[in-house]
């Protein structure tokens, strides 16, 4: 890892120092208002410390070749840990243990980033920017790695328009998502589970993809319900099935699940409701588990609401760390101001978030959440795009 400080008035008249000389790849890792010049401690100057850093790249040498550091360069070193994040053991290969520190010196460069980007650091024109990602709840970690990276890029351009901005970020966080959105398994599944919390809208979201099945595909579909604490929740799946005009079955007990797949043998696929108290699902998932020996057969979509904070978002894909979750339904973007949590769950989980409900309309109001229509949620729309 090469590292470089430069002492200047602004983190403008840094970037292009910092693209000469470590290039475009380089991260700003810490910036600091230091004391400089002056008579024994008179009439000094404040000015900005920059540290900036870059990945080294490896360099052949000669076997009589000594090895040199650049002076403007400094090696971080860390104790290599006896397995990476990847669970690859460090007492293998040179190659292993290269990644494995890596990997480490990577994770603290993005802990730098977090704690030093500040908004009194930041060229005037990206705090707007900086200040629409904290309005949309984006973790600290994230904006640093759009805005160090825009940073960057954009150099010295004090007359860059806040549509081209727009543009630019749009573009980082299409990005982003590209390196860190899981692809859903490939499977062909008999049933997909639907699980989460109550109130998050699962059933009306079960709603929507069966007409989406229905009308788009030509599948016959039925329907499962097992939400039995809630009698609202079943009368509504059935006023929908009787609309849909697709059967529906409601069970209680592992039997009646047995009873209510029979019935339904003859569609292509069915979709279970399950209910939100007390996250109960789990005895239904295992009795499907049983029932279907193909795991290819079941897909569990996690069904979370982005009216909840992130926070609690966490404690509940942890509640249910003990399931294979194979996807990520968010609901009720309508209906909240702040859709961050949607890029900060991609780039936390390897779940495939893969639909996005934005109304209670029957079929309409459900989304493929692509990369360009979570960027759109995230930076808001602009009629410049």
């Amino acid at each position: 890892m090469r590292l470089k400080t430069y002492i200047v008035q602004n983190v403008s008249e840094a970037l292009p120092m910092i693209k000469r000389d470590l290039g475009a790849d380089a991260l700003i890792l810490n910036t600091k208002k230091v004391k400089v010049g002056g008579f024994i401690g008179f009439f000094q100057k404040e000015k900005l410390e920059v540290t900036a850093a870059v990945e080294a790249k490896p360099k052949k040498k000669k076997a009589s070749q000594p090895e040199t550091d650049e002076p403007e360069t400094a090696e971080i070193r860390q104790p290599a840990p006896q397995h990476s994040s990847t669970g690859i053991s460090h007492k293998g290969s040179p190659d292993e243990r290269q990644t494995g520190d890596l990997i480490n010196e990577l994770k603290g460069i993005k802990q730098f980033m977090m704690q030093s980007m500040k908004e009194d650091h930041l060229p005037v024109t990206l705090k707007p920017l900086n200040q629409r990602l904290n309005s949309q709840e984006v973790t600290k970690e994230i904006q640093s790695e759009i805005l160090s990276k825009m940073m960057l890029t954009l150099g010295q351009q004090p007359d860059i328009s806040a549509a081209q901005i727009h543009r630019m970020a749009k573009t980082e966080i299409i990005r982003l998502i590209g390196l860190h959105q899981q692809k859903p398994e490939a499977k062909d599944p008999e049933i997909i589970c639907f699980i989460g919390p109550t109130g998050v809208g699962k059933t009306t979201t079960i709603a929507k993809i069966a007409a989406d099945l229905l009308l788009r595909e030509g599948k016959k579909v039925g329907l499962i319900t097992s939400d039995t604490y809630r009698i609202a929740a079943v009368e509504q799946l059935k006023t929908y099935a009787g609309i849909l005009n697709i059967p529906i079955q409601v069970v209680d007990s592992a039997d009646d699940l047995t009873r209510a797949m029979n019935e339904l043998k003859a569609c292509d696929i069915i979709l279970m409701d399950t209910a939100g108290r007390n996250y109960q699902q789990k005895q239904y998932i295992d009795d499907l588990e049983a029932l279907l020996t193909d795991k290819n057969k079941i897909q569990i979509n996690l069904v979370l609401s982005l009216t909840s904070k992130y926070e609690d978002m966490k404690k509940i894909i942890d509640n249910f760390q003990t399931i294979q979750m194979d996807q990520l339904l968010l609901t009720k973007q309508d209906e909240t101001s702040s859709s961050g949590a949607i890029l900060n769950l991609i780039y936390h989980y390897s779940i495939p978030v893969t639909y996005i409900a934005n109304g209670q309309n029957v079929p309409d109001d459900i989304l493929t959440a692509t990369p360009e229509l979570i960027a759109n949620f995230v930076l808001g729309e602009d009629d410049n795009d």
